[in-house]
């Protein structure tokens, strides 16, 4: 994309719908996404923020699979959104990978873990109504998505107008009815997109940007503002400083709320920028999929629904757009900036603060995205809030670090885990004028950088 003159935007996106296909388990156009474009020392976020269907029951319940689950998705809007602002290229540009490869694509280890995982959950039949195939694909095998592709066709033939108000959206609301989700025709006629500049913050010369809430970034900020300048991300003065704080936020959240799930990134000569879509797939989503037309919706699970009456900012309400933990954060430190993300659920806010603070000390980008990690998380609940607000909260380490063999760290117990999980891709922009790209090995991250930056 950037060497047909598009701009980082183009390539993030036309990554991120590439991503819905070759890896439709996990993400698809039926979830939430926002994309945060840094240019000129300014960071600008479209969000295409999904919402409550407003014919859902205040009293609940909520579940957390099935048609009933079913958000109204946003990420189109966003990737609308995005483009009108910053693309250079056609829209159709945007799909034509995602298409090429709709009609085939050799399945990797980590997709191969993804599709089981999805048959393990019990949602085999939503991953055979993405997918063309029977058998639970393995590594190595060539995989369609026949379906997918006609619609996401018809997408780039038409524009985001299709899904929202479009022969797609027909048959999307025909699904529901059928189905019985709660999503009606004014649910996906009203969507659009929320556009704004990032929260900046200044803690120690060390600017700190993130999206506005929804998202729950501005967490990462509070985090950082929270730790000695000094101390390592591992280190156990930082997560003295840190930890309590950050359960203490994340359940606050659940109460009160905000004021106000799989990345991709790019940067050109000028600007960077990153896409951060949900787990709207199949794996981690409602599992129902809109008729045939391949699409997975996401579900409330990544809002941190419940309708615990002592949480009441995480109840639902008709037509919410809810607190959500796709996060992001532009950092910028003298000459030098960073632009990173992860999918992570809670766990986000708190690796992107680790990252803040290597990027602080100046870590270059393998050490910023590869350094081991730590989180602190209610008992049986790594995804975090709400499920376990009420149950003991632990300090999950990787081996790595430093007080990992230790029992007890900030009041917290310790367990230590081979690994927390992956998923941190970022980007920084040295002094010299040389981009430098890291993406986590830890979830299978590749990183392409160009001219010997």
């Amino acid at each position: 994309m950037l060497d047909d003159g598009g701009s980082a935007v183009d390539a993030a996106l036309t990554m991120a719908i590439t991503q819905w296909v070759v890896n439709s388990p996990m993400c698809g156009p039926g979830g939430e996404l926002f994309v945060m474009h840094v240019v000129d020392g300014r960071a600008m976020v479209y969000g295409g923020w999904s919402r409550t269907p407003t014919r859902f029951p205040v009293d609940g319940p909520v579940t957390p699979r099935g048609p009933t689950a079913a958000v109204v998705p946003g990420a189109l809007r966003g990737v609308e959104a995005a483009w009108n602002a910053a693309g250079r290229l056609p829209w159709r540009r945007l799909f034509d990978d995602a298409l090429k490869h709709s009609h085939g694509h050799l399945v990797t280890e980590s997709m191969e873990r993804s599709y089981r995982s999805v048959v393990e959950r019990g949602k085999a039949d939503a991953l055979h109504a993405v997918i063309d195939q029977e058998a639970t694909p393995t590594t190595g095998t060539n995989v369609s998505c026949e379906r997918l592709g006609r619609t996401l066709s018809l997408l780039a033939e038409r524009g985001a107008d299709e899904f929202y108000d479009g022969a797609l959206a027909v048959a999307i609301i025909a699904a529901a009815q059928a189905d019985g989700a709660y999503l009606k025709p004014a649910d996906l006629h009203s969507m659009d997109a929320q556009i704004a500049e990032a929260m900046m913050t200044e803690i120690d010369g060390l600017t700190i940007a993130v999206p506005p809430p929804p998202s729950q970034s501005c967490l990462t900020a509070e985090i950082l503002a929270a730790s000695p300048a000094s101390a390592p991300p591992t280190s156990v003065e930082f997560v003295n400083a840190v930890a309590p704080l950050t359960r203490d936020r994340l359940i606050e959240k659940c109460i009160v709320g905000l004021e106000g799930t799989a990345a991709s990134i790019a940067a050109d000569d000028t600007s960077a920028a990153v896409v951060v879509h949900s787990l709207a797939g199949v794996q981690y989503g409602s599992g129902w999929v809109a008729g045939d037309t391949g699409i997975a919706l996401g579900n409330r699970v990544g809002a941190n629904l419940s309708t615990r009456p002592d949480l009441p900012a995480s109840n639902p309400f008709p037509g919410g757009v809810l607190v959500h933990t796709l996060s992001a954060a532009w950092f910028r430190a003298g000459d030098r900036s960073l632009l990173i993300a992860t999918p992570g659920g809670d766990r986000q806010v708190q690796w992107l603060a680790q990252a803040g603070q290597r990027f602080r000390h100046g870590a270059t980008i393998d050490d910023i995205v590869t350094g081991p990690r730590w989180f602190v998380c209610p008992e049986g609940d790594r995804f975090g809030v709400p499920g376990g607000i009420g149950k003991e909260w632990y300090l999950f380490a990787e081996p790595d670090v430093e007080w990992a063999n230790q029992t007890s760290v900030a009041s917290f117990a310790v367990q230590r885990v081979d690994t927390v999980g992956g998923g941190l891709q970022g980007v920084t922009f040295e002094p010299d004028g040389q981009r430098h790209f890291g993406a986590d090995p830890r979830s299978g991250g590749s990183a392409l950088s160009q001219g010997g930056t």
